[in-house]
């Protein structure tokens, strides 16, 4: 499909960060329609997009960006977000689609609305907001609008009663699902009106993918430039492994980039954390208990491994195979080649050096420039254009996610904004640090982290006990490391 991006202008709703509702669509299938006949698709464009424009400015919204076929609009209330979105699929219903070419039949849309803080910057909205309705989005089918549990909630109130003719809608709720950010899981609602569609096939969410993807209890921040890449390595090379220091989040990247990519493989994700052991030999039954299943009789575990992920396109990944790296690289070679349709994700702080490895480097997170740290404060930047760009360094980000974890009342203002790019420097961008960092402000103010970071050891304790020993502190990490090496 060819690349379109548009930014749009202003319309009723302000260009400020606070509390709105996005709505995201895109076309199902769009892919496929483009190559059976580029012009007709062309043509049939052109229609679509003035359809949408007009019923999302024609309820007060505004399009904000477009990507391909895909558009995305802020409302300020969440009521006129549902409205636009029954028109848009009202109107696209009504279209006469094959009038613009033989090869097209119909156009599907599907949509999904979310209510949540936003950040507005550079004509564009960020935050986790943004990145949930895109994976609510991402489950729904074509011809379907999926609400999330805060919009419904939001416009409960002005569902109409039976009989109001073409306002006359209501929401269906579909339980609660996991999206694919592996964060707290969703209540989701349907969009029901009489004149659509409102029977589909099951939301394709992580509860409808066979897989083992453990839940996280926070958001994934950033990496966007690594998990396309990693996207790309999966989707031509059968193993790659992600490799950096302690502390830089390998695991939670390959947690994210799995769960992004779980439609491309049929036969399942599984994760395997090899963290606990302490045997080599393990590995393999450590994996098989992973899938759900036993070693058989009569074969070995890595046997039975092999002959369950034979045939089907399934992701393994092995986490944390540092310490066991010569077994973990014996294991991943004999099912590469045992296994001619898996493919094998791994972290590790070192490459396995097996053959076809692609090794992707995973550094520190983006740091804010240095005029932060200037001595006079009168030189440093100020406003709120400079804080936005001090907010869009993938370190502030994450620091700034766990801060409001432990302090919900914590913003990045005049006030605080050159402390956060101290102590976010000071750290490195490391994520692990950053996590533990925030933690203290528990206890203590921004100031006072920055004035003893000097201590890093010492202050950097404290995570959640659930942790594994050598993640709870920055000195454990580190010793993990130190005790990995051999002899020169």
């Amino acid at each position: 499909m060819p690349p379109r991006t548009h930014e749009g202008t202003l319309c009723d709703v302000s260009a400020s960060s606070g509390t709105l509702t996005l709505l995201f669509t895109d076309i199902q299938g769009s892919t496929r329609t483009w190559e059976a006949g580029p012009q007709a698709m062309s043509a049939a464009l052109a229609r679509h997009d003035a359809i949408l424009r007009s019923s999302i400015t024609g309820h007060g919204g505004r399009v904000f960006k477009t990507v391909g076929d895909a558009f995305c609009a802020v409302f300020a209330e969440p009521t006129a977000a549902v409205k636009a979105a029954l028109a848009i699929q009202r109107a696209i219903l009504a279209e006469a689609w094959t009038e613009y070419g033989t090869t097209l039949s119909e156009l599907t849309l599907r949509t999904a609305l979310h209510t949540g803080l936003v950040e507005f910057r550079d004509e564009d909205f960020f935050g986790p907001t943004v990145n949930r309705v895109a994976r609510l989005l991402a489950i729904a089918n074509g011809g379907q609008v999926l609400l999330s549990g805060t919009t419904a909630t939001l416009v409960a109130d002005a569902i109409p009663g039976p009989g109001d003719g073409e306002s006359d809608w209501s929401l269906r709720d579909l339980g609660w699902h996991r999206l694919r950010d592996l964060s707290r899981p969703e209540e989701v609602f349907q969009l029901l009106a009489p004149d659509l569609a409102s029977s589909f096939p099951p939301l394709r969410s992580l509860d409808a993918i066979r897989h083992n993807l453990p839940q996280q209890l926070t958001n994934f921040v950033g990496r966007d430039g690594e998990l396309t890449h990693l996207a790309a390595q999966l989707d031509s090379h059968r193993l790659v492994t992600v490799v950096g220091p302690g502390g830089t989040g390998k695991t939670r990247l390959a947690l994210q980039g799995a769960a992004d990519l779980l439609d491309r493989f049929g036969a399942g994700v599984w994760f395997v954390d090899l963290s606990p052991l302490q045997d080599g030999s393990l590995i393999a039954s450590t994996a098989l208990t992973a899938l759900g299943e036993r070693e058989r009789p009569g074969e070995g575990p890595s046997t039975t491994l092999a002959a369950l992920l034979k045939d089907g396109d399934a992701l393994l990944i092995l986490d944390n195979c540092e310490h066991l790296v010569a077994a973990s690289a014996s294991l991943v070679d004999s099912l590469l080649r045992a296994c001619p349709r898996l493919r094998v994700l791994a972290t590790s702080r070192l490459p396995l050096q097996v053959h076809g490895e692609q090794v992707l480097p995973l550094g520190p997170l983006s740091l804010p420039a240095t005029d932060w740290l200037d001595g006079d404060a009168a030189n440093r930047p100020s406003g709120s254009a400079a804080i936005f760009a001090l907010q869009t360094c993938e370190a502030v980000r994450l620091f700034l996610d766990r801060a409001m974890l432990v302090r919900p009342d914590f913003r990045i203002d005049e006030r605080t904004a050159a402390a956060v790019a101290s102590v976010v420097r000071h750290l490195d961008g490391i994520p692990l640090a950053l996590e533990l960092a925030a933690v203290r402000l528990r206890s203590m103010t921004i100031d006072q982290i920055g004035a003893r970071l000097n201590d890093r050891f010492h202050i950097l304790t404290g995570g959640s006990r659930a942790l594994l020993a050598r993640q709870q502190t920055l000195r454990a990490a580190i010793d993990w490391s130190y005790d990995l090496l051999g002899p020169k």
